[in-house]
Parts: C-alpha cells; sequence; structure tokens
C-alpha cells in the first residue's frame, strides 16, 4: 500500500495469464498476482521420448468433461491460444520441455493412458483445479512424476478425488492441497511406494478411504488426521511394509465398521496396533471388522480392547 494505492490490484488481470500493454511493456508476461505474489501458470515439466502413445516428439495433454478455456507456452517458445480440450503439442525435437498453462484448465485425465509416462514434474499448480470438482483418475499411472510444486492450486470444491494419484510410484513427498470438501478417497494414493510421509490433510468430510495408502510401502509412519465421517476403511494401509508408527485416538470419534484388512502386512509396533484397538473400542461402533497380520501383537492393554471389541460383535484378527 502506498497513498491508499494498492498496487497488486493494478495488475489483476494478469493472473491468467492476459497480458496487459503499457509503453510497449507486456505486463502480463510475468503472469504473477502481485498482490499474492505467486506465479498464476500451471507448469508442468515433460519428456517427449518417454514411452507414450504420442509420437517422440509430441506431448498430449489429456482432458475430461467441460471448463477448459486455456492457453500454452512452451520452453522452446511456443505460444498456442484459445484451446477448450486436449491437445497434442508438437516440439522440435525430442527431449524435456517445460509447459506453461494460463487460463481454465480443471483437470489432467491420464487414466493410466496416454503419455503417462512423459509428465515428469508439476513445477506450479497455479489455476490448475480451479472450477473442478473431481480429480477421479487425474494422474493415475504417472509414474515417472514428482511434485516440486510449493503452492497449492485450487483444490478446495474437490469432492472426488478417487484413484487421483494411483501408481505415482515416483513421489516422495505429497503438499498440503486443501482436501476440505473431499468424500471420496478411495485408492487415491494406492501404489504411491516411495512415499516416505505424508502431510496433514483436512480428510474431515472423507467417507470411502478403501484402498487410500494401500501398498505406499515406504510409509513409516502416519499423520493424525480426522477420518471421523469415515465408513469403509477396507485395505486402507494393507501393503505399508514399512509402516511401524500410527497415532493414538486416531478412530476415537469414526462411526465406520469396516476394517477389513486395513493394516494387513503392516510392520506396527505393538505400541501403535495398542493405540488402534484402543481408539476403535473408544469409537462405540458395534459390529465391526478389524484386520491387522505383521509387525508386532498388541499387548494386555490391546488385548482388553480385543476383549470389548468382540463383545460388541468386533471380528479382530491381530498378529499373534
Amino acid at each position: 500500500m502506498a497513498n491508499n494505492i494498492n498496487f497488486g490490484k493494478i495488475y489483476d488481470s494478469t493472473w491468467w495469464g492476459v497480458g496487459v500493454t503499457s509503453n510497449n511493456i507486456n505486463w502480463g508476461k510475468s503472469y504473477l498476482d502481485l498482490a499474492g505474489g505467486g506465479d498464476e501458470r500451471f507448469i508442468i515439466t515433460v519428456k517427449t521420448d518417454n514411452a507414450g502413445t504420442s509420437a517422440t516428439d509430441k506431448f498430449t495433454l489429456p482432458t475430461t468433461g467441460t471448463g477448459y478455456a486455456y492457453d500454452i507456452e512452451t520452453s522452446d517458445g511456443q505460444v498456442i491460444t484459445g484451446l477448450t480440450s486436449g491437445t497434442t503439442i508438437t516440439f522440435p525435437t525430442a527431449g524435456t520441455y517445460d509447459i506453461f498453462i494460463s487460463g481454465s484448465f480443471p483437470q489432467f485425465y491420464f487414466n493410466n493412458t496416454g503419455d503417462k509416462l512423459k509428465l515428469l514434474d508439476i513445477k506450479n499448480f497455479g489455476i490448475y483445479a480451479l472450477g473442478s470438482t473431481s480429480q477421479a483418475f487425474a494422474f493415475w499411472g504417472c509414474s515417472n512424476m514428482v511434485i516440486s510444486a510449493t503452492d497449492v492450486g485450487y483444490f478446495g470444491d474437490v469432492t472426488n478425488f478417487s484413484l487421483a494419484w494411483y501408481n505415482c510410484s515416483s513421489l516422495t513427498s505429497f503438499p498440503l492441497i486443501d482436501t476440505s470438501s473431499g468424500t471420496n478417497f478411495s485408492a487415491a494414493w494406492l501404489g504411491c511406494s516411495s512415499l516416505t510421509s505424508f502431510p496433514l490433510l483436512d480428510t474431515i468430510s472423507g467417507t470411502n478411504f478403501s484402498f487410500a495408502w494401500r501398498f505406499c510401502s515406504s510409509l513409516t509412519s502416519f499423520p493424525l488426521i480426522d477420518t471421523s465421517s469415515g465408513t469403509n476403511f477396507e485395505f486402507a494401509w494393507q501393503g505399508c511394509g514399512s509402516l511401524t508408527n500410527f497415532p493414538a485416538n486416531a478412530f476415537d470419534s469414526n462411526i465406520a465398521s469396516n476394517y477389513t484388512n486395513a493394516f494387513a502386512t503392516t510392520n506396527l509396533t505393538t505400541q501403535s496396533i495398542d493405540d488402534i484397538l484402543v481408539s476403535l473400542d473408544t469409537s462405540g461402533v458395534l459390529n465391526g471388522t478389524f484386520n491387522q497380520s505383521g509387525g508386532q501383537a498388541p499387548s494386555a492393554t490391546g488385548q482388553n480392547a480385543i476383549t470389548t471389541l468382540t463383545n460388541r460383535g468386533w471380528t479382530i484378527t491381530t498378529t499373534a
């Protein structure tokens, strides 16, 4: 602020990469929301000669549904405008390029097909997911992709995250995006085998967590996220073979009864399995199913919780 002038507002029209020209200076080329300080372009890196359905000098942006109105610039100098659906970009030679997307781009839709192996990095979310309510199947199969972006995109209205990052096996970390509206997280991170940690995402609205973190085999611990609305945890952490630490009180307020194979083939410590069993007991839910295998057996504390749960109609299987 200076003399009651909000200089950031001068450049509102550059948010989506629409140029503002003054004295022959194209201010829009900065693509900055100067009031917020961030680049609003969706920026990705691709390697065109990785395996895919397009030729070795091309990359296809996969889309689904409506809501697309976007422009593209590429690191080799191409400008493509007025796009409303998926498109294939042809580069001068095979190689690695950055693609800068501005406008409205609600969702990628790789769905385990196309040029999924050509996507190397999400460098900036920018306008990505603006106007989207579903990210289902978005990056499924993008097994060479990492996320170096430090911004959060526009995920706040997304309700469906099912299979969104399924088999993104090169991800070692995941960003703290807004998942507060998400209800369906089924298989969202299934097969993300290189994830070593998981952020404290807002999952308070989530109902379906089946297969959500299955085969995230490098996770050693899990945060205390709110899954109290969840009804289905079938296979949720199954195959997380390095998972030793799970938080206490995780299920105190949960309403779910389906934890079938939720912790099968994990590596939980006695303290963690005790905490899980005590938390399920605290929830007061009747007639549930719970399975754990691998790792350590529960102590007397966990066994007491098992006794109470079985008296309430639960079927409990744990490491002996």
